[in-house]
């Protein structure tokens, strides 16, 4: 019966050991094309202010030579920033799940100007009155099909949105994979329905559960030791990885990160729970 009771337990626990690391991993990859993957490395590598450069640099923005200083203000305020970073994020999302990416807008890139206008004239970065707003407005309501052609050829050039080549297509097509709803909630299924059987296997002991507990925390263990590799090697390598690769490192990072927040907690409250239950049924 001991026998038994030990196979029964092996298998759950190798049954625990792949559901937990494909759920984990499924949370993983899809915080990693989140908006916040992508907030972090836009901001760890400065890829909006090389956007930003670089559209001053090809003089995208001075409409004309007379509203160049204005104009470098606002791309360089938060809202611009947020409009970058949301853009980025939209693009790499399209490009895992197979989907066609488009251009920035026209209506989108000047409402996110006129937004842009708007924090730095409440900020006083810029003074300007009434008048000499709607001056501005008409400027740049008639620059604007120029300016966006621009923007988005400077993006171009920059490669920041080409997270997909030759080396990464094959990963691309497993993250879309790791990523569907069967697989998240299958692997999720069935790493919740090993840990239930693990508690009714050892329910006198609890032990189950502690087990269901480690387990977990030794899947966990695997993407921290990925994001702390994935850091040291953008670390070791510097400005001699391209920007998209730098950014798509730290995305990946930052959803391995993820994925052991959410495993540390799933596996530590197994591991606590363990004696809280011991005591509770003593009695």
């Amino acid at each position: 019966m001991r026998f038994i009771r030990g196979l029964l337990g092996f298998l759950l626990t190798l049954i625990l050991l792949a559901s937990s690391a494909l759920a984990l991993g499924s949370y993983a990859v899809t915080e990693s094309i989140s908006e916040g993957a992508v907030e972090k490395a836009i901001t760890e590598t400065d890829a909006v202010g090389m956007l930003t450069d670089n559209i001053i640099e090809h003089n995208t923005i001075n409409l004309g030579g007379v509203y160049g200083e204005t104009m470098q203000a606002i791309l360089k305020s938060d809202a611009m920033t947020d409009f970058f970073t949301a853009y980025t994020a939209r693009c790499l999302q399209s490009q895992v799940y197979g989907e066609e990416m488009e251009e920035i807008g026209t209506d989108d890139l000047n409402a996110a100007f006129s937004e842009g206008m708007d924090e730095c004239l409440e900020k006083g970065i810029i003074v300007m009155d009434q008048g000499e707003r709607a001056m501005f407005d008409a400027a740049l309501n008639a620059a604007m099909p120029n300016l966006t052609k621009g923007i988005n050829y400077v993006l171009d050039q920059m490669d920041l949105t080409s997270f997909v080549d030759e080396d990464t297509a094959h990963q691309i097509e497993i993250a879309r994979t790791a990523t569907s709803n069967e697989v998240r909630y299958g692997a999720a299924g069935i790493a919740i329905l090993a840990c239930i059987l693990l508690f009714a296997l050892y329910w006198r002991s609890k032990f189950g559960m502690l087990l269901a507990g480690i387990m977990i925390l030794v899947t966990t263990a695997f993407f921290y030791a990925l994001s702390m590799m994935i850091d040291s090697t953008v670390d070791s390598s510097g400005s001699g990885l391209v920007l998209s690769r730098q950014m798509l490192y730290i995305m990946i990072s930052y959803g391995s990160m993820r994925a052991v927040r959410m495993g540390a907690i799933i596996g530590g409250a197994m591991i606590v729970a363990c004696p809280i239950f011991k005591l509770l049924f003593r009695r």
